[in-house]
This record gives C-alpha cells, structure tokens and sequence, in this order.
C-alpha cells in the first residue's frame, strides 16, 4: 500500500498531513526550505511533502521547494555519509519525476568551524552554559541560506519536523508563534520568514509507523534508519536549528545524531551506542572526545585572560571562613581557608582584599598570564570573593590538539582503512593565519602536520614570516629589557603588515586601540 491509498481507519493522520501539504503549497508563490537532518521526524516530513507533491497535477507545482541539511564538519561519520547519499536519492528522485525540488548542505564559514574556534582561537569546550558551536556552525548557515531566498523572493517558509508533546518548551514556543486561521507560524527572528510543521499532530509511533511500513519515496532504506537509531543509546536527533529558541528548547547534545566533537553533555551515548553494535573504529573519535571534555576545566591548559585581553574574576563561594571552588569535570572540589589561605590539598592561596592589590601581584611577579602557571589568585569582588578566571586554551594545548587530531586521522586510515577527513585542509590554513595574527610565528601548523604525516602542506607564503629567529630573538630581549610586551609589539607588527598599502586605514587604528586597550597590558 502507498500513501496515495491512504484513506481512513488509523492511517488518516497520514492522509491530512498529505492533503495539508498540499492545500498549503498552493496557496501562494512563497518558496520551501525543508529542514533535513537525517532523523527520524525530518525524514517523516521529507516524506509527506514529496507524496504530495507527487500527487499535484503538474501546473499546480508552481514553486521552489529546497531541502537543505547542515554539515558542522564535525558530524557523526555515519550520519553524515547517509545525509549525503539521502540527497542525492533526492534529488535523483525529483528530477525524474519533475519536481520543483533541489538538495543543498549547509555548512559554516570556514573561519567559523569547531576546529577554527577551538584550536585556531582557543574557545574551551562548548557546555551548557558556553554553547558557542550551535550558533556558529548550525543557526548561522541555515539562516543564510533561508535570507538568500528571501533576498530572491520576497518571503520564504522554512518546513521543519517539529511536533507537538515533544518537551513542554517546544510545545509553548510552538503556540506563541501560531498564525490565527492559518497553517504557518512566524519565525521568531528573521524577518519575512515562516514556518510550516507538516507532521505538527503527528507522534512518535506515528513517525516510525509511517517509515516502517510505507514505502520512502525516493527509495530510502527506512530500516536502516532504524537500525541507526537501534544501535545509539541516545534519545533523539540533533534537528536542523533555525533560530535561538529552537536551539533553547532542544539541545543537540544528548543527540544520536549530532557532532562527534560534542561536549555539551556529560557522556557521548551516540557514538558509545555506534561502538557497541560493532563501529569499531569510532572508538578513537570517541576517546579523543572525551579527552576535550575532560581538559576544558583543567586551569593549566587555560590562559588567565579572556581574548580580548580583560583580566577578571569568576565568583566563588565562601561559608564559615571557607572558600569553596567546586568540583568540576575531572577537578577535585577546592577548600581554602582564609585565615591561613592554604586548601584541603595544601597549597598556598594568595588572597588579597583590592583588585589591584592582586593586578600588582601578578605585575611584580612578572607572571604570564597567556602559560599554564595558575598564581592561585583570589580577591574580594562585589559579590563576594573571586578567582582568577580563565580564558581561551593556551597555544601549547591548541598544538596538542591539532597533533592529536591529525594522529587520529592517520589512525583511523592505517587501522580502519576509513579516510574520513576530520579537518579540512582549508580549516589548517585558517588555524595558521590565526595563530600568526596571535603573535605565534614559527609555521607550527605546518611543523605538525608535517612531523605527523611526513609532507609538506606548502600553504603559507615566505612573506607572511616578518622576523627570522635570530631577528625574533633580539626583539624579544629588547622588549624584556624595556618592560615592553612581547606578544603586543608581534601583534601591532603583524596588523601593521596586514594593512601595509592600505589607502583607507580607519580599521587598523580601531584594529591597534583594541590591542592597546587589552587588560594585562596596563598590568
């Protein structure tokens, strides 16, 4: 039985769904984006809307329908490869049947991926309460792609697997945006956009009875998907996000189908439930995940300043003359007395009652606040007590990730004979030019890349090098010799390079106030 027979009895959520689609695509010229993201709910709704689209005489397909699916480039490798061959059979599917379709992926700017942030500009590890990634790599791609259509048409409605009973703020998110007497809601933040929710009445039994015994219209294997969902521990899919309440009401991280980087939660269950049904060679992914979640709180791996240069300090608690730092991730919960300002681990605190008390400290001490040296500082704020807070990942971590992420690579192919591109070689060039413009000047990118795969990447011109060691060298005595930064005086030298023959240079000067406005400079 196809879904053209569907007529009555229990399969009558199907037959609505269908004939809703249909009433609501002819009821103006505003194109589709459908969100695909290789989940079950996206999948059921790819699968309604092709049905009827099927079932329309042919001068009533009068509008684009596009079907987009976000690549972060740091999916879950199974995932990822059956999103690609999905679309394809997509698209296969409606030129063969003349349909007003075409399959896009969405991807982020390269300068915006997870391996641009984290180890080009040092970003921690996203968690609950820093998730820069969602933004980034999924939010900001998929919104791009729906201005564009809008830019080209006037309006666009973006059709998403959404339904209702899925978590109570889904639900209210769902109504505050409803249409009075329409089918559409708005969309929360882009403007002329809306949304459609074909399978909005639909519920889980009605989704995986809809794949399972009916057949997919471009030929999928729909067991396949379940056999995906079978072999995961986790509990749903990371959907295509569109805007910042979607991303509040459902996070990816506790997904099966979402980025194998992921440290939003505590424990991966997607790629541990993968590993467990015989994906054998997703367990180095999975250790080198929990490598990167477990380092994020790890002090001595973080700089003491933000990237911007603010120094400042995160409140802590205080109870009966202790200080309490709790614990978190791998670190031990931290007791510290203030009367004799030692821990339960005895270390020496250094505690003082006025910020530039601890400023002076730090100063005198001549202590590098960009090192894995933790001063153990502690200070009276506002709300209390502070510690010395902490900022991006330090250079030497951000090298030990690329050398392990690049021996991960090269693991996997000479183990597995899997030749997943982990990171791009475009994503190596960006991280370069990042650390150059941080004042890193010896090519480690390459260096690594070349100590762990035995080849040149040959990307980096000779010009870019503005000192040789020996001229670095000199520079650096000279600026110890005179108090001066080391790391400031290769940053303006850089920004100098950058703008050199530069007719209008009002964004260097902004570019230079904000390298000499940094915090620790005035230390």
């Amino acid at each position: 039985m196809s879904l053209k027979d569907i007529t009555n009895g229990k399969n009558d959520i199907y037959r609505r769904a269908i004939e809703r689609v249909k009433r609501v695509y002819k009821q103006d010229a505003i194109p589709w984006i459908i969100g695909y993201s290789g989940g079950k709910d996206s999948t059921a709704t790819c699968t309604i809307v092709l049905n009827a689209l099927s079932e329309l005489k042919k001068e009533e397909l009068t509008k684009k329908v596009y079907i987009i699916s976000s690549d972060t480039l740091v999916e879950t490798p199974l995932i990822i490869n059956e999103i690609d061959s999905t679309l394809f059979k997509i698209e296969s599917f409606g030129k063969k049947n003349r349909l007003p379709i075409s399959t896009h992926k969405v991807q982020p700017q390269i300068d915006n991926t997870f391996w641009s942030n984290i180890i080009g500009r040092g970003y921690p590890s996203p968690n609950q309460t820093f998730r820069w990634c969602t933004d980034r790599m999924k939010i900001d791609p998929a919104n791009q792609f729906v201005k564009d259509v809008v830019a080209n048409n006037g309006e666009a409605i973006m059709v998403l697997g959404v339904r209702k009973g899925e978590s109570n703020s889904r639900d209210r998110v769902l109504e505050s945006h409803s249409v009075e007497n329409s089918d559409l809601m708005k969309h929360s933040t882009l403007t002329n956009a809306f949304t459609f929710a074909p399978i909005i009445e639909f519920d889980v039994d009605d989704v995986w009875n809809l794949l399972l015994n009916y057949p997919c219209p471009w030929g999928g294997d729909n067991q396949k998907l379940f056999k995906l969902y079978s072999d995961s521990a986790a509990s749903t899919e990371c959907p295509l996000m569109i805007d910042q309440e979607t991303k509040n009401t459902g996070s990816c991280g506790n997904s099966r189908f979402g980025c194998w980087v992921c440290t939003v939660v505590n424990e991966d269950k997607s790629l541990s439930g993968f590993i467990k049904s015989g994906v054998k060679w997703l367990r180095p992914l999975l250790e080198y995940r929990n490598w990167l979640y477990n380092i994020r709180d790890d002090r001595t791996l973080r700089m003491k300043k933000r990237v911007t240069g603010q120094i400042y300090f995160a409140p802590i608690k205080e109870k009966d003359g202790i200080l309490i730092i709790p614990k978190k991730g791998d670190r031990e919960r931290i007791e510290i007395s203030i009367k004799t300002s030692i821990d339960n681990n005895k270390n020496k605190w250094n505690i003082f009652e006025k910020k530039n008390d601890a400023i002076k400290f730090i100063k005198d001490n001549k202590i590098d606040l960009g090192s894995y040296i933790d001063p153990r500082i502690i200070c009276k704020i506002p709300e209390g007590y502070g510690q010395l807070g902490v900022g991006p990942f330090t250079f030497e971590c951000r090298k030990e990730m690329l050398r392990r992420l690049l021996l991960l690579q090269k693991q996997i192919k000479e183990e597995y004979n899997i030749n997943h591109e982990l990171i791009k070689r475009e994503e190596l060039l960006t991280i370069s030019k990042l650390w150059l413009e941080q004042g890193y000047w010896d090519d480690d990118v390459c260096k690594i890349y070349k100590d762990v795969f035995g080849e040149d990447l040959d990307f980096i011109s000779d010009d870019i090098k503005l000192l040789n060691e020996n001229e670095r060298i000199v520079l650096k005595d000279l600026c110890i010799d005179n108090s001066v930064d080391y790391e400031l005086i290769k940053k303006i030298l850089f920004l100098e390079k950058n703008s050199y023959g530069l007719t209008r240079r009002e964004n260097m000067q902004k570019d230079l106030a904000k390298l000499l406005n940094q915090d620790y400079i005035h230390i």
